[in-house]
């Protein structure tokens, strides 16, 4: 046999001993068994790793209780451990006796939540006893964590007691350097660690709550979105659409009118001005689709004047921690719809880009009704904190200055010599009251 028919048919011949060429064969996959147990047993691990660790039954109350008895076994244990070198050297000669004031001291532990000063008097008690500290490192943790606000004025008095009595309870022959060190460590160390564990504490419940608080305020200026996206596409289709509509129908009727028109065009005129009208029904229609989330129906026909919206702004901007001020000058009176909506869009897009640009700012709006014009100014003072955004090149504030242009108004957004930023529009108003 070649070698080019070796390779050829995929077997392979002893050169040296001339023996039968044997094929070239995959690897064998493992059996089908073996793969089911490996299956098996992986689930039973992912099954075991996703099991609750405590029964529904140890949750809340429950669970701190048998935490704080564990706690109480645990020093208990090391305390008459410690007891075999220091039964002779406090008020109490015996190693049962002082053992059962240990365990005694050390059982008050289970009151550490409620009553942690009854637990630290307890473990000063125990080591004038004996000289066993632990029930009393242990509670010097729980004053300072659980404790009231005079919690280290307690923890400093029961050291200075612990301090002077020492000379006279079976330390007389340490030094001043190992007292000193003995306080240190048995009780000023656990309370200040305790401290800062309630700290912490402290510090993750604030932001938790402030968490919720931004999660409410996130979904109520959601739905005040949604509300006012409604309200301006119902003005949007009422104000386009209807008008459209309107004029189609009157034109339509017109022409019906024209003297010597032919049947067919009359017959065509007819249609359109029918055609006008199921279009105005349908618009009705689809305005009474638009509607609040109670159901209750939006007020196309009275919205919120510039002046309410930004008192409203300004207020809820407030609610939520920024420095925010608002001041009315002249006498507000009804504006365009038009005018309405830019100056809506003027004071949002202002509070955005000071939120986001200037965070920390002080915030004044002004609002001033001239004879012809209105006028209003939206200043913010410089950032106090970090900005981390970076500057999306204000093309919100390029599209308002074109389109307060188109309103015969102007506006100018400059930065000023303090590190702040102004936005100023003036729009021309008609001096009397728009007709309704």
């Amino acid at each position: 046999m070649t070698a080019e028919h070796s390779l050829r048919t995929g077997s392979r011949t002893d050169s040296c001993t001339g023996s039968r060429p044997w094929p070239l064969r995959p690897p064998v996959p493992d059996p089908p068994r073996t793969r089911r147990r490996l299956a098996s047993l992986t689930a039973a691990v992912r099954s075991a790793w996703r099991r609750p660790p405590l029964p529904a039954v140890l949750d809340g109350p429950r669970r701190h209780l048998l935490c704080d008895a564990g706690i109480a076994l645990l020093v208990a244990a090391a305390s008459c451990l410690q007891l075999h070198s220091l039964s002779a050297t406090g008020l109490v000669h015996g190693y049962c006796l002082s053992s059962a004031i240990a365990v005694a001291a050390a059982a008050t532990l289970v009151l550490r939540r409620r009553a942690p000063e009854l637990c630290l008097l307890a473990g000063l008690a125990a080591s004038f006893a004996s000289d066993e500290r632990t029930p009393l490192f242990a509670a010097s943790y729980a004053v300072a964590h659980y404790g009231r606000r005079s919690r280290f004025v307690l923890v400093t008095v029961v050291a200075v007691i612990y301090l002077v009595t020492r000379h006279s309870i079976g330390m007389a022959d340490a030094t001043a350097a190992q007292l000193y060190y003995g306080v240190v460590v048995e009780i000023a160390f656990p309370a200040v660690f305790g401290g800062l564990v309630r700290h912490q504490r402290s510090v993750r419940e604030l932001l938790k709550e402030r968490l919720e608080r931004s999660g409410s305020a996130v979904e109520s200026a959601t739905r005040f979105a949604l509300l006012e996206e409604r309200t301006r596409l119902a003005f949007d289709i009422h104000d386009h659409i209807g008008h459209q509509a309107t004029f189609l129908a009157l034109r339509a009727g017109a022409l019906e009118r024209v003297p010597g028109l032919p049947g067919e065009a009359r017959q065509g005129a007819v249609a359109v001005r029918e055609a006008a009208h199921r279009v105005m029904a349908d618009l009705r229609q689809m305005l009474e689709v638009l509607r609040d989330g109670d159901g209750r129906r939006a007020a196309l026909t009275g919205p919120t004047s510039c002046a309410e919206f930004l008192g409203g702004l300004v207020r809820n901007m407030s609610a939520v921690g920024m420095a925010a001020e608002y001041r009315l000058h002249g006498t507000a009176r009804p504006l365009p719809a038009e005018t309405e909506r830019l100056l809506y869009r003027i004071c949002r897009e202002s509070f955005t880009n000071a939120a986001k640009y200037a965070p920390g700012a002080a915030v004044a709006a002004e609002l001033s009704f001239l004879d012809e014009q209105v006028v209003l100014e939206v200043r913010n003072g410089p950032p106090s904190g970090t900005v981390s955004l970076r500057s999306s090149g204000r093309m919100g504030l390029t599209g308002l200055r074109l389109r307060t242009a188109e309103a015969g108004g102007a506006l100018s957004a400059e930065p000023l010599r303090d590190g702040g930023f102004r936005v100023r529009a003036e729009l021309p108003v008609p001096a009397e009251p728009p007709a309704p």
